[in-house]
């Protein structure tokens, strides 16, 4: 393989790894956000539940009162294809309002019961699943607390359709690239050697001289006129051994 050749090899190949890395750190970035959103999303949706449901509380109701809660939790499950189950439960553990209305009266998850000691929005992974919940307050302390159950599958789907697209865009910029840093190698490779290209034309006496006052060139035109001047005392020498050998 020629120095060229290993050069637009290695250009290329280089280009392509970079451009392969890029997509990669891209797709990663990108589904973080994805998760960001989808979190933002859900945090907005249990902070507007647990403001209606504390105002409630406020002005002196009982958790199994606010019948508001009920339709509000099924419309917001029926107006977002993503969301499971919203649940909404007491202090105890017990499912006071649920999307799923046979769920009522029963107890919910106790990690869900035992994650009230913090106020900040948490969640963790059930059955493949993602569980966002948050605690609400009343004039006693903690009141109970509200639970979001998220599909993974659209996420899923998300980052499926995400990475196929990435996949196509990058190989064909991975390739429209490889070809331009082929032809910039080549070209760069070209303009690189031509001077040693020209000095080896000009030891091999191929008829061409440097016709510049460039470094290498007048070096080879320098060296030949040496080897000429070389040779031609060598064949002055050879003649006159001759001559003496012919004398003797």
């Amino acid at each position: 393989m020629t120095f060229v050749s290993r050069l637009i090899l290695v250009v290329a190949a280089s280009v392509i790894a970079a451009v392969i890395a890029i997509a990669v750190v891209a797709f990663g970035a990108s589904d973080r956000v994805g998760a960001e959103i989808e979190r933002a999303r859900v945090a907005n949706l249990l902070g507007t539940l647990k403001a209606s449901t504390e105002a409630n509380l406020s002005i002196g109701l009982l958790l199994d009162q606010i019948s508001l809660l009920q339709p509000r939790i099924e419309r917001e499950k029926a107006n977002d294809p993503s969301i499971l189950a919203i649940d909404i439960f007491n202090s105890a553990g017990r499912a006071i309002h649920s999307t799923d209305r046979s769920l009522i009266g029963e107890e919910v998850n106790t990690d869900w019961v035992r994650r009230l000691i913090n106020d900040d929005v948490w969640n963790s992974v059930e059955r493949g699943d993602t569980v966002f919940g948050t605690r609400f307050e009343n004039d006693l302390g903690v009141a109970g607390g509200i639970s979001v159950t998220v599909s993974d599958e659209a996420r899923t789907a998300r980052a499926e359709r995400l990475g196929l697209d990435l996949a196509a865009r990058t190989a064909v910029l991975a390739l429209a690239a490889a070809l331009a840093a082929a032809v910039a190698a080549a070209v760069f490779a070209q303009v690189f050697t031509r001077p040693f290209d020209r000095v080896a034309r000009i030891l091999r006496s191929d008829g061409v001289t440097s016709g510049d006052d460039a470094g290498l060139c007048q070096l080879a035109d320098a060296t030949v006129q040496s080897w000429r001047h070389a040779e031609a005392q060598v064949d002055r020498g050879l003649g006159q051994i001759g001559a003496l050998d012919d004398a003797a």
